[in-house]
């Protein structure tokens, strides 16, 4: 398997902007199970460990693999 250095860079990229959606989304849950935990309970209340490890794990792994693509794929 050729790992290719453009490949890597968007790897990078990908990394970095996964980590910024990941702030993104940590916060519109926080705010989400604030707000049910208010009025009582709620889907994101009953489910949020999961939610909470799918927030994690989806942007820091997901992206990276679609910029390390991207970019082998642009490059040639």
């Amino acid at each position: 398997m050729d790992v290719s250095v453009a490949g890597l860079i968007g790897a990078a990229i990908g990394l970095y902007i996964g980590w910024l959606d990941y702030g993104i989304l940590n916060g519109l849950l926080s705010a989400a199970v604030e707000k049910n935990k208010r009025k009582g309970g709620g889907f994101a209340v009953r489910h949020e460990p999961v939610l909470r490890k799918l927030v994690f794990i989806l942007p820091i792994a997901g992206f990276p693999v679609i910029g390390y693509l991207a970019a082998k794929q642009l490059v040639g």
